[in-house]
């Protein structure tokens, strides 16, 4: 981890370094698209709005994590639930296309740029919920460590048509501040997750460059 570096996408290099990424898992990989590029008219509509955060190691695009704040476009997640309710009372950002490489997958890259979206969206968009379209378990529900961080569901698991033969997904929702309580607890502390997503809550909250007010209606 030490050699690895996160950085914003800046230039046509770190975005062909993306579709690279989304050939090797999602191609290649997975057999969830046929192309890289079938996105086209999906998810990457909202890309004028988004950002993608890399992890680069020695110079090597391993992963990546897409960061879309809430806007008039919407966020993707509204194809599938009604989250009027929670951008009344606060900011909303969507993370998508969390993905590493198969090489380097179970050495903490995906939990790092997760990490790394989650502090990027409160510092730069005051960001007070996160919300994710997840593949579920083989029991319809959250993986767990999703729920440990505290994301819930917001609707019953259903097929993505925009991948092949994958599992179900869920729209699930984070509390920021809800999360960064639960941290503060006897509980919350014994919980390695909790801890790492949100031990400096505080610290990168009062870095916003956001006005402390909900951004309600679009």
């Amino acid at each position: 981890m030490n050699s690895v570096i996160f950085r914003v996408a800046q230039s046509q290099v770190d975005r062909d370094a993306v579709l690279r990424l989304r050939d090797a898992v999602y191609v290649q990989d997975q057999g969830r698209l046929s192309d890289a590029a079938d996105t086209a008219e999906t998810f990457d509509r909202f890309d004028a709005h988004a950002e993608y955060i890399i992890a680069y190691q020695e110079a090597e695009a391993i992963g990546t994590v897409k960061v879309v704040p809430d806007s008039e476009a919407g966020l993707p997640c509204e194809d599938v639930v009604d989250i009027a309710s929670l951008r009344a009372g606060g900011r909303l950002v969507e993370f998508g296309h969390l993905m590493t490489l198969p090489q380097v997958r179970n050495r903490e890259i995906g939990m790092s740029l997760m990490r790394e979206g989650l502090v990027h969206s409160v510092t730069k968009y005051g960001a007070t919920h996160v919300l994710g379209d997840f593949f579920a378990e083989e029991g319809g529900g959250i993986r767990s460590f999703y729920t440990e961080i505290g994301f819930v569901a917001l609707h019953e698991p259903y097929r993505d048509v925009r991948f092949k033969d994958a599992p179900l997904s869920l729209v699930a929702v984070l509390d920021l501040a809800d999360a960064a309580a639960r941290a503060r607890t006897e509980a919350g502390r014994g919980s390695k997750l909790l801890q790492y997503f949100f031990h400096d809550y505080d610290d990168y909250a009062k870095r916003s460059r956001v006005a402390d007010t909900p951004s309600g209606a679009r």
